[in-house]
């Protein structure tokens, strides 16, 4: 080190000037490159960045109020597009992992769904998890006319009337008002946005014991028939029990109240033929009965019979 700065000190000054001069572009130049690299590094990061928030994806928001404690329906959930960069981790991006399941608690129709906002039924494995404490699951049968064409999915509500008698003595009423179905066929959970009919020949509805027993004798003496309800429709309808619709007989005080003028006279008897003997008198003493038999009893003496008849008693 020591000769080279002795060596530059014997250079002109000219040649010092340019060494130096040419030793600042240089380092001048490197800084440049550097700073130019790291431009490109950030303008890279930047554009990735603003690449990745404009990309999106699939959220679920819920289309009306859930309260807490209370099954999540597929109608109470929907999909929509937002920005990946504003999904946060635990948002719920498929309405199936709620469909089914129960809110955990009070969710705000429009709101964002969590996925820790929904919880399972405790005893969702079984049919039993469907059936409100209190109340009854009852199935009766249907076809294509009573059963609105198959359009009828688990979480309908339906109003049940059933026909009686043909021709002019046909008779047709409710007898259950907005009852809530809970299965169709063997189908217990409405898929997601399902828009088909589904053809079932049974269906079961949820009912408290006393309509229970009201269901069961109406579909046993009539036909029943149902009614597809709006889901916002709650509008309960005058129902009647299904022995109403059949023909009442008389009271027995009615048939007491007949008077003996009013009766039908009896039928008399055809006068006698000739020659033939007078019919007996009602009035007239009774004949004596005849007597009873008698007992015979055979005595035999060596060879010799004898038979004695002696009376009965």
């Amino acid at each position: 080190m020591r000769n080279l700065f002795l060596s530059l000190s014997r250079m002109p000054p000219f040649l010092m000037l340019l060494i130096i001069v040419g030793l600042a572009v240089t380092a001048t130049m490197l800084y440049m490159q550097q700073s130019e690299k790291a431009r490109k590094e950030i303008t890279d990061i930047k554009s990735a960045q603003e690449a990745q928030a404009s990309l999106k994806g699939p959220v679920v928001y819920a289309t009306k109020d859930i309260p807490e404690g209370t099954e999540i329906t597929a109608d109470a959930l929907e999909v929509k597009e937002e920005a990946q960069a504003k999904i946060p981790a635990q948002a719920m991006t498929n309405p199936s992992a709620g469909v089914g399941g129960v809110a955990a608690y009070p969710i705000q129709a429009g709101t964002m769904v969590f996925m820790n906002a929904v919880k399972a039924r405790a005893v969702q494995v079984g049919f039993e998890g469907k059936i409100k404490e209190g109340y009854r699951a009852v199935t009766f049968g249907i076809d294509s006319n009573s059963g609105v064409a198959g359009f009828i999915a688990p979480g309908s509500h339906v109003d049940v009337l059933c026909i009686t008698g043909s021709a002019a003595d046909t008779k047709a009423a409710p007898v259950l008002s907005d009852v809530e179905v809970i299965a169709v066929g063997t189908t217990y959970r409405k898929a997601p946005g399902e828009t088909t009919a589904t053809q079932a020949s049974s269906i079961t509805v949820l009912v408290n014991p006393d309509d229970a027993e009201k269901l069961v004798k109406a579909v046993t003496a009539g036909k029943p028939y149902l009614t597809l309800r709006n889901e916002k429709d709650h509008q309960p309808l005058a129902t009647v029990d299904i022995t109403a619709l059949f023909p009442k007989p008389p009271k027995a005080e009615d048939a007491g109240d007949m008077t003996a003028s009013s009766l039908p006279p009896p039928n008399l008897p055809p006068p006698p033929l000739p020659g033939a003997p007078s019919p007996v008198d009602a009035n007239a003493p009774a004949a004596p009965p005849p007597p009873p038999p008698m007992h015979e009893i055979e005595l035999w003496s060596g060879s010799k019979k004898e038979v004695l008849s002696v009376p009965q008693g």
